[in-house]
């Protein structure tokens, strides 16, 4: 799968400037596997090992028919989801409210039809894997410290937009609701720095994989200010972690090579070290030097005004910019306005890019001065320009001009970026012909 051309080959931040954190149960167990591909049949793994003193015990299985187990570009939705779930303050109810667009923006995808493919096939899969956990999942916050036996599906729900039948497009809006094991675990800041930007830069699948795990056994629970300088595993243990199906210690330093030297490359390993043969066989990786971590995240949840517009299919950072560049007060009574155009019977193609016209408009074309909204004036309202003159001369079809209406306020809303992307194709397809 494709995947952006970074023109700057950016090192790892200093961790102290990490804004960014990721849950640390998932990337210490390896709960997705670090292969690239796999074959369908491969559909289930169980691996048993010592838990900080006594026996825990990981299993997954997910059937062939959604390509079997979770693995490669599955861990960089699943770090995008985490790491939203945080920004979005960690609600309670676990849901992620996001659009396809930014959820393969933020796994550092290109924004195509094989990324929407790409991402559908993913949530498929991580909706189903089912995993049992005996002993081994971290537990933190009020009700209990130790380590819990949970089972879960990484994602217990999903609700979108389009319908389940059809495919994903750049529009459609989701709801994911995040495994209960996993919000509770976030929101009792079980969690590590995590250089997003950094990560979503690393070339392959397996090395990105590679980074979480590392990353996630570089940030030591009782000390996340000083992270460790080197790091030191069993060969056979790593590949374990990692859900390698390989177990000769030859075949497992080739398999992990191209990454191994592309870490060292970009500065986030200093050396990878093997020593000893067969079962004793060990690997050391030596850290680069980052710098000081701070030494936490705090959880702010989003106000009941931003949770609105979310609720209205309103993407979180779109929210947060419309209240900050228009105030409280201005948002609300535009609410108003958007609940007495839709009671009168308006439709629209999608309810938050109208909303976001709504809030934004300046020509009062959605309201006559008293807050009554008149559908005939959005629907009639003209276009500027050449459809203006035309217009003068042209029969009126209600019918075809609240169409046009409805998607000029539909692009409008659209971030710039979307709306670039949109036109560029346009343009594309009109000069090819």
């Amino acid at each position: 799968m494709a995947r952006k051309v970074s023109k700057l080959q950016l090192n790892p931040k200093p961790s102290g400037e990490i804004r960014q954190f990721d849950e640390t149960n998932l990337a210490r167990l390896g709960l997705i596997s670090a292969q690239e591909r796999i074959a369908s049949s491969y559909t289930t793994w169980k691996t048993a090992y010592d838990v900080n003193g006594h026996d825990g015990e990981l299993s997954c299985f997910s059937p062939a028919e959604v390509g079997g187990v979770p693995h490669g570009v599955d861990g960089d939705f699943v770090t995008a989801l985490n790491t939203l779930y945080l920004e979005q303050g960690a609600p309670v109810d676990a849901l992620v409210h996001t659009t396809a667009y930014q959820l393969i923006q933020r796994a550092g995808f290109e924004d195509n039809g094989a990324s929407n493919e790409r991402l559908a096939e993913s949530l498929r899969r991580l909706r189903v894997a089912e995993y049992v956990i005996g002993r081994a999942w971290r537990r933190r916050g009020e009700e209990g410290n130790g380590w819990a036996s949970v089972a879960f599906s990484y994602i217990s729900q999903i609700r979108q937009s389009t319908p389940e039948h059809r495919d994903l497009s750049r529009g459609t809006t989701l709801s994911i609701q995040l495994a209960d094991p996993v919000a509770e675990s976030i929101r009792n800041q079980y969690i590590h720095p995590l250089d997003l930007e950094f990560q979503v830069t690393l070339k392959r699948p397996l090395t990105r994989a590679l980074y979480r795990l590392l990353n996630a056994r570089r940030y030591s629970e009782q000390d996340q200010l000083n992270p460790i300088a080197q790091f030191t595993v069993l060969v056979s243990d790593w590949a374990r972690d990692c859900k390698l199906t390989e177990v000769i210690t030859a075949r497992i330093k080739r398999n992990l090579e191209e990454a191994h030297q592309e870490l060292i490359r970009r500065q986030y390993l200093a050396d990878v070290i093997f020593e000893g043969r067969g079962s004793k066989a060990t690997i050391i990786y030596v850290y680069g030097d980052v710098g000081t971590a701070q030494q936490s995240v705090q959880v702010t949840p989003d106000s009941p005004l931003v949770q609105t517009l979310i609720e209205q299919q309103v993407a979180r950072n779109v929210a947060v910019k419309l209240i900050k560049d228009y105030g409280e007060a201005h948002v609300y009574a535009r609410l108003e306005r958007f609940a007495t155009l839709i009671a009168s019977g308006y439709q629209p193609r999608q309810s938050g890019a109208l909303l976001v016209d709504i809030i934004k408009d300046q020509e009062g074309k959605y309201g006559d001065g008293t807050g009554i909204v008149s559908v005939q004036k959005v629907a009639t309202k003209p276009r500027q320009g050449t459809q203006q003159t035309a217009s003068r001369n042209a029969p009126r079809h209600d019918s075809t001009d609240a169409e046009d209406a409805r998607e000029e306020a539909e692009f409008r809303a659209l971030p710039l970026e979307e709306q670039a992307a949109r036109t560029v194709s346009a343009l594309k397809m009109i000069l090819r012909s």
